[in-house]
């Protein structure tokens, strides 16, 4: 999987951000947060969109929205945005995680869409299951988002890597977390609570002595 920020969508002439490169279905498809139309400010609605692609480096087809930021807790007190999408897969099951809300704000959060099922068309919006929030902050931990997913050294644990803010006030002074996660019984992933600063955490499991 490869993430880029930035790119252009040549198909329709719109600017995209946060691209991620997934393969569902043994097919390779490009997932982006962009605009409908072209606009002189970023300060826009983002939206969630999908196309398929021939190899890596091209999309082949054009795009389809397969999300807004249309339920309560996505839309801010200035913008409605959806952005950094990543692909979590765990068995059958296809996951798009990605970040909500002002991303400025400590309110910024995790929302989840689910593909309906193992054979559903990733290019069919009606078959992509939003809920959320899925992680995030506390009265401690602010503005939780672009999350990223791994494994412990020995491939026996999953962790997710995300920023938070350094405070409550505005703005992108961030840092760098990480946590183990676990899956509820439904196969979904269950991110927990963010740990706060200063809480231990155990390294993950296989680490080198």
């Amino acid at each position: 999987m490869y993430t880029g920020n930035d790119i252009q969508d040549r198909t329709n002439n719109i600017w995209a951000i946060d691209l991620t490169v997934a393969n569902i279905h043994h097919q390779l498809y490009a997932i982006w947060s962009g605009w409908r139309k072209n606009r002189d400010t970023d300060h826009t609605q983002q939206n969630l969109y999908i196309a398929k692609m021939k190899n890596p480096w091209t999309i082949s087809s054009n795009r389809v929205k397969i999300s807004s930021p249309d339920a309560s807790w996505e839309q801010g007190p200035q913008l409605n945005l959806e952005e950094g999408p990543e692909v979590l897969k765990h068995k059958n099951k296809v996951f798009i995680i990605y970040s909500t809300q002002d991303s400025w704000l400590k309110t910024y959060k995790l929302g989840q869409l689910k593909l309906a099922g193992p054979k559903a068309n990733p290019m069919d919006s009606t078959n992509w299951i939003k809920s959320g929030p899925v992680f995030k902050g506390t009265k401690k931990v602010y503005g939780v988002g672009h999350a990223s997913f791994t494994t412990s050294p020995d491939g026996a644990q999953n962790w997710i890597v995300y920023h938070t803010k350094a405070d409550s006030t505005p703005g992108w002074d961030r840092r760098i977390e990480m946590k183990k996660f676990g899956w509820n019984k439904n196969g979904a992933p269950d991110f927990g609570t963010p740990p706060a600063p200063g809480d231990t955490l155990k390294v993950p499991s296989g680490q080198c002595k």
